[in-house]
């Protein structure tokens, strides 16, 4: 078995203007490779930010994962497979 690369989880606090009356923010979570490269979704804000500052990034931890998944199964039940 080959050893995966190590990736860490996160969830990103993006701001795309410095307007305080009228901020810009966006949500994402992302799979890291390293610290400044990875892959992610949106969860919230416009999809093109231009340049953005990274206002917080917290990396996730398993429960974090674990807990993040029973509440969309809560919401979104798994598909039961069929017969």
């Amino acid at each position: 078995m080959t050893d995966q690369p190590t990736r860490k989880a996160t969830i990103t606090l993006d701001s795309a203007t410095s307007d305080r009356e009228f901020p810009i923010y966006q949500i994402s979570i992302n799979a890291m490779r390293d610290e400044n490269h990875g892959h992610g979704y949106r969860l919230m804000g416009p999809k093109y930010l231009g340049r953005s500052r990274n206002l917080r990034t917290v990396e996730l931890t398993q429960r974090d994962a674990d807990e993040i998944r029973a509440v969309l199964d809560e919401v979104f039940p798994p598909a039961s497979p069929t017969a």
